[in-house]
């Protein structure tokens, strides 16, 4: 891990989360390894495990924003959203992994690379002492920590029974606020925040909704590079650009699609996707297909 020796933080102590001990039902002590729980804004962001290109892609953004504004994302390190928003936070702050296992034992190992960059820049949490082999009634267990700890929790895709949804439940319960991320109808990731928005909780299409319900800053100099591309000077798209821009939706296109919907070659529909790419508003995908950039839209 990290070299360090996991610290045991009991209820009550500098480093055990204030919020998390108000909690009923909270763990009597908390091992630590990294960082110490330093007082902050604590976000959850989770989701997941079968988590679209889309739901990944926005979680990441989510994360990383939250982070840039001094929020510490917390998660619980599965495959999928979870990971996908340790990594958005990792690149501008700090987050905090909630452990089913001891905080030595990796779960999944595919997150090897990301659990070691958590234990370095933020903080691995379990109430379970290290040695502890993850079983499946942990990972619920793990949930209330994720809840409670937190100001709120930011649900981006979810099946109604997932692990998700419980989370959701328990900050319900805490008093936290639930927020949900809308996505495709269609899609079977969107049913969870979908039901979550029917109930009441707050919709968001960004961190800043999220920062801006909990009364938490988000100072420009923080800003994600959806804020610093909307604001740098970029050329005027060409006919061409605008035409596909409109046509590309969150969810990858096949190339040929979008060609036929634009009106053009296919030769001609790359240019134009390759050039929209480069000015950060499209992205490319496996097997020809394109996709609007999250956040990716022209002034």
């Amino acid at each position: 891990m990290t070299g360090a020796e996991p610290q045991l933080v009991k209820r009550g102590a500098a480093g055990y989360p204030p919020l998390l001990a108000e909690v009923p039902g909270a763990p009597a002590a908390l091992w630590v390894s990294g960082r110490t729980l330093e007082p902050a804004a604590y976000v959850g962001v989770v989701g997941t495990r079968r988590a679209s290109r889309y739901g990944l892609e926005v979680a990441r953004w989510i994360g990383r924003e939250l982070a840039a504004a001094g929020v510490v994302v917390v998660s619980g390190m599965a495959a999928g959203i979870d990971a996908a928003a340790h990594r958005g936070a990792l690149t501008t702050g700090s987050t905090v992994a909630v452990l089913g296992s001891g905080v030595d034992v990796c779960y999944p190992r595919s997150n090897a690379a990301l659990y070691g960059q958590i234990a370095e820049q933020g903080s691995v949490v379990s109430e379970y002492p290290p040695g502890t082999t993850p079983a499946p009634w942990r990972f619920p267990a793990r949930n209330r920590i994720i809840a409670g700890m937190s100001l709120g929790v930011v649900i981006v895709e979810a099946r109604q029974d997932g692990g998700a949804m419980i989370t959701a439940r328990l900050a319900l319960e805490y008093g936290r606020e639930v927020f949900a991320v809308a996505g495709p109808v269609h899609a079977s990731g969107s049913e969870g925040p979908h039901a979550l928005v029917r109930d009441g909780a707050r919709l968001v299409t960004s961190a800043r909704d999220v920062l801006e319900d909990l009364g938490l800053s988000f100072p420009r100099s923080a800003a994600s590079w959806t804020q610093d591309a909307l604001s740098a000077p970029t050329p005027p798209l060409s006919p061409d650009e605008r035409r596909v821009l409109e046509i590309l939706q969150a969810e990858p296109m096949l190339l040929d699609r979008i060609a036929r919907l634009a009106g053009m070659p296919a030769s001609a529909a790359t240019a134009v996707l390759s050039r929209l790419e480069l000015a950060g508003l499209a992205s490319r995908h496996p097997g020809a297909r394109f996709a609007r950039t999250v956040g990716g839209t022209h002034h």
